[in-house]
């Protein structure tokens, strides 16, 4: 009995139950330029992409609630500051794509924008 609460206490917190059947959800991942101005930002298994403009930064997707901060980090890691997000772009209203843009807003200050049908 001792031995089973060790090892449950030594695996960490719960995953979110989102993420629970899908642990990459949440894994982090390191942020990496796909093309001329286009990031990748996401975790390993949600993408995020922090696309670079004269107009600032628009960022495509905010990934589930707990995924805001690593993007916030990711976004923070290539050299970017958060205040420099002017758009967040939600491409559907999916909990795995929409879930972490209320925090990402918060951070930013940035504006949300949703097709007609996801508002």
């Amino acid at each position: 009995m001792l031995m089973g609460a060790a090892a449950c206490a030594s695996a960490g917190p719960p995953a979110s139950p989102w993420a629970a059947g899908n642990p990459s959800w949440v894994a982090p991942a390191e942020p990496f330029m796909i093309a001329d101005g286009v990031y990748y930002v996401g975790t390993k298994g949600l993408s995020s992409f922090l696309i670079a403009t004269p107009e600032g930064l628009f960022l495509l997707d905010g990934g589930l609630p707990e995924n805001a901060a690593a993007i916030a980090k990711n976004i923070e890691a290539l050299g970017f500051s958060l205040r420099d997000v002017k758009y967040l772009l939600n491409s559907h209203a999916h909990f795995d794509h929409s879930g972490g843009l209320a925090a990402l807003k918060a951070m930013t200050g940035a504006k949300l924008v949703a097709s007609q049908g996801d508002r």
